[in-house]
């Protein structure tokens, strides 16, 4: 009789299900490359490539290890699986390897080498189910958990392209901005980005000629397309707060100045960190607000304006909310609809200060330009020090994606991880070529044509500039010296 297989994914700890898992493995798969698979914690109905099929076991706790069913995830990764019902012994063979296991047995073997499971493969209602971190490490997957929904999320990551090559996603004109061709640095203020799972970018522009007024467009990287988002903030942000000294107020939102998005990949949610340009020691003066997939306030502070381009936002999980204020040397918390309050104060260098912070297995880390080291954030409220990083380059900015930072110079962008062990990701000098004309996603084509009234050639990047690091790996940030949405194919996409 042959019994369905199933994949069975190891929840270590509350903790460890909170953070993201990458395990780097040699790039020799094709078929699988992009599969996305979405389980659901005791929910039969299971999501491959925005597909919806049904399970005949739903992924369970047992002995706390998540157990997902290992036939479905084979057959979803093109993976080739084996039964052997003699001695219920089951074959993998994927990305070049071969695994061997059986079922209530802790050892498993991996190209010959043998290793042993903490909870080995189990076979419930004649579907056999195996530990995530196993999956994880072994068939390089990436997988993210969502504690609030319980979701996990399986994604195949692309291999690193051959050579680096730009393409060029959007013209200035097409994307709606308005600007002087003829300066470098055109009247386009783009101070912040963001990308999602779903193939989205966030672009965060603000006027030149007012902070108040802004614009925060979409970009679709599957079909080319560009949207307005929001054009300033209309009446769902504004919100009815308490002041302790004149209690029910109101704010009205047009009188906040956009400054940072974070998307957050395990709650898939959109953050915007938002400052007023009044300064009272009574009224709002930060705001941090979920923009999608809706429209909420998640908490604010009272006092004086504490805008500072170095200012990180982070939350541990959709609930919980931490922010600095560097003008004043304090870090804030709160909690969803809540009003913030000091949570701890830092003493961080003079020059060159920047804060940037993520989550990394339900912590949070921070990341301190100015003194060039990595801290946690304890529950105590204290920082303690993690690791120094080494970067021998100015650091302008710093994106925050999945637990790592990527700091970006002005020829270099590296990548930081929370226990300071940092590599170059990509340097201008890496780059080998710039596809010629405007890349069209839906036909993976170019049109040159779509240059040819521009008056100039467009060439290499001069430096680096506000940038995201999309769901790929690669980086997509504008270009205001070719006024140029572009991208920067680090992996296959």
């Amino acid at each position: 009789m042959l019994h369905r297989v199933c994949v069975i994914f190891v929840a270590f700890t509350a903790m460890l299900l909170n953070s993201y898992t990458l395990t780097s493995y040699a790039n020799d798969w094709k078929s699988s490359v992009g599969v996305k698979i979405q389980l659901t914690i005791n929910d039969v109905t299971a999501v491959v490539n925005g597909q919806k099929t049904t399970l005949s076991t739903p992924p369970v706790l047992l002995n706390n290890t998540t157990m997902v069913p290992l036939r479905f995830i084979a057959d979803a990764l093109k993976a080739d699986l084996t039964w052997n019902t003699e001695d219920q012994s089951i074959t993998l063979k994927y990305a070049g390897h071969s695994i061997q296991l059986s079922i209530d047995n802790r050892i498993v073997r991996i190209d010959n080498q043998s290793k042993t499971l903490e909870q080995p493969a189990v076979i419930m209602n004649n579907t056999t189910l195996m530990p995530l971190r196993f999956i994880a490490e072994n068939l390089n997957q990436t997988v993210a958990f969502n504690d609030e929904t319980k979701t996990i999320m399986i994604t195949t990551p692309h291999p690193k392209a051959a050579e680096i090559r730009i393409d060029n996603l959007m013209t200035a004109s097409n994307m709606g901005f308005t600007y002087n061709f003829f300066v470098e640095r055109p009247n386009v203020n783009v101070i912040s980005m963001a990308s999602d799972q779903h193939n989205l970018i966030y672009i965060l522009e603000r006027n030149a000629a007012t902070e108040m007024s802004f614009i925060l467009r979409v970009y679709n990287e599957v079909t080319g397309e560009m949207k307005v988002m929001y054009s300033g903030f209309d009446q769902s942000f504004n919100f009815d707060y308490r002041d302790p000294k004149f209690g029910e107020q109101h704010i009205n939102a047009s009188i906040l100045s956009p400054r940072k998005l974070v998307y957050d990949s395990k709650l898939e949610k959109l953050y915007l960190m938002a400052t007023s340009s009044f300064s009272s020691d009574t009224s709002v003066s930060t705001v941090i607000y979920e923009i999608a997939p809706n429209v909420r306030m998640m908490t604010y502070t009272i006092g004086k304006t504490t805008y500072h381009p170095g200012n990180f936002m982070v939350t541990p999980d959709g609930q919980h909310f931490y922010f600095s204020d560097i003008l004043h040397d304090h870090i804030y918390a709160g909690e969803s609809g809540q009003q913030a309050n000091v949570f701890m104060s830092f003493t961080p260098e003079k020059d060159n200060v920047k804060l940037a912070a993520v989550v990394n297995g339900g912590k949070v880390f921070v990341l301190d330009v100015s003194k060039q080291s990595i801290f946690e954030l304890e529950e105590s409220g204290n920082l303690r020090f993690v690791a120094p990083i080494d970067i021998k380059e100015e650091i302008l900015r710093v994106y925050e994606d999945n637990g790592t930072f990527y700091v970006e110079g002005q020829r270099q962008i590296w990548e930081v991880k929370t226990t300071g062990e940092t590599q170059p990701y990509v340097g201008l000098k890496d780059i080998a070529a710039y596809n010629t004309g405007l890349y069209l996603p839906k036909t993976n084509t170019y049109d040159a044509s779509a240059f040819t009234n521009m008056g100039f050639s467009f060439g290499s990047m001069l430096s680096f500039n506000v940038f995201a690091i999309n769901q790929h790996g690669n980086v997509v940030m504008y270009d205001g010296s070719y006024h140029l949405l572009r991208r920067i194919n680090v992996y296959k996409q």
